[in-house]
């Protein structure tokens, strides 16, 4: 159910983002929640399926992403740029 969820939220981020659903994508993800954080660990390889990321990993992002999307139910905070 959470990674249904973080696929969810980053497509309507990338829709917000003005990327079109066909684009590859890179998404840089942090969780103050473990039972998230293990989810969408261990859920990687369907998340980045899912949403069409070809790097798909938690860490901060460096300058070349876009602005934070916040989903403080998940305590998830990710950001997304085109690949």
């Amino acid at each position: 159910g959470l990674a249904r969820d973080a696929i969810r939220l980053i497509q309507e981020a990338r829709k917000n983002s003005g990327l079109d659903v066909a684009d590859r994508i890179a998404v840089r993800w942090e969780s103050t929640d473990p039972e998230v954080s293990s989810a969408l660990t261990a859920h990687a390889g369907l998340i980045a399926d899912e949403v069409l990321a070809t790097d798909y990993a938690a860490g901060s992002a460096d300058a070349t992403y876009g602005s934070a999307f916040t989903d403080e139910p998940l305590s998830l905070t990710f950001r997304l740029r085109k690949a």
